[in-house]
């Protein structure tokens, strides 16, 4: 692939995202800044939870599923914060993997719980505010957020 060198007509420049990754920024074209991070979180993280779907969840349960499409979220937020390194794609990266951490203690917790019957039948309801408030918090200072 030929390298595109001009960093200056960049279409995504001013960058308002708080971090840059080692990717040169516009290397092989004027539309993707960080070429290279924009496919691999595409096919590398969505891809994951694409089979998940398919074939990691015999059962069929809920919590699996949204577990799954939360990390097809991680992989298109992850590319669109890589392709375009402004801070709502940021956002669009950054919230979704809270939200599977969120996901994967639930799943922790009912792990042996059968199908249809919740060990903890609050903890969905609880997990989901936790989620709604972290994103209030995320929005509310996102100059000074810790985690990320």
């Amino acid at each position: 692939m030929a390298s595109y060198s001009n960093l200056e007509d960049g279409i995504w420049l001013p960058h308002s995202s708080s971090v840059d990754f080692c990717e040169s920024n516009y290397l092989h074209t004027s539309q993707i800044v960080e070429f290279h991070n924009t496919w691999s979180s595409i096919l590398g993280i969505s891809f994951f939870g694409l089979f998940g779907i398919i074939t990691g969840n015999p059962t069929r349960e809920k919590r699996h599923i949204v577990s799954y499409l939360i990390l097809v979220l991680i992989g298109i937020g992850s590319s669109g914060l890589h392709g375009t390194l402004h801070w709502f794609f940021q956002s669009s990266d950054e919230l979704p993997m809270i939200y599977f951490i969120n996901s994967l203690f639930y799943l922790c917790a009912e792990h042996d719980s059968p199908v249809g019957k919740l060990r903890y039948p609050n903890l969905p309801m609880k997990v989901f505010c936790v989620s709604v408030l972290n994103t209030f918090i995320y929005y509310g200072v996102r100059d000074i957020y810790a985690v990320f």
